[in-house]
């Protein structure tokens, strides 16, 4: 199996952040904690759409995995709660709360894996809502772990010489 990072690439709706539009989708999509954006009022929200990845074209996708790193501003924001919705073309696939603290830290929604293709994993937006001033979100991403598809050809190679056929048949 192997594993690509999908980063924003589209920011279709945002309020509630100290940025907005492209200045919140590039701190977000970085890979940068330096860069940040903050919930300045109650409610924050934002809705991004995914970069397509051509690696796991082709391929059979068995999981994908949303997470965020951020933190609350400070000690006097003790905890804040971001809820997330993952949803393609056809509606919801996943929702769920992710929890923060003062201290940095990127958490995982569980892995979803039910009926995933490369054309869903391509159509992927993300909804956060944060219900508390003084939320701090510095990245959003996806993992995406897959497996290759395996690519076979129906010739056989030999090389030139003598061969002994000790049973079946040979069609040329």
């Amino acid at each position: 199996m192997a594993t690509t990072i999908i980063r924003p690439d589209a920011i279709s709706s945002d309020s509630g952040f100290d940025q907005t539009g492209a200045n919140l989708l590039s701190r977000i999509n970085d890979n940068d904690t330096s860069t940040f954006v903050v919930n300045n009022v109650t409610t924050g929200e934002f809705s991004v759409s995914f970069d397509n990845d051509s690696a796991y074209s082709g391929a059979t996708i068995n999981n994908i995995v949303v997470s965020v790193t951020g933190n609350t501003i400070n000690s006097k924001v003790s905890a804040a709660s971001l809820d997330l919705t993952l949803r393609d073309d056809s509606g919801v696939l996943q929702s769920s709360t992710l929890s923060f603290t003062p201290t940095e830290s990127t958490q995982n929604g569980s892995a979803y894996s039910t009926s995933l293709t490369p054309s869903i994993v391509d159509a992927l937006i993300l909804n956060g809502a944060v219900e508390q001033a003084g939320f701090v979100l510095k990245e959003v991403f996806i993992t995406v772990d897959y497996t290759t598809a395996v690519v076979t050809t129906p010739f056989v190679g030999m090389k030139s010489g003598k061969y002994k056929i000790v049973s079946g048949k040979i069609k040329i």
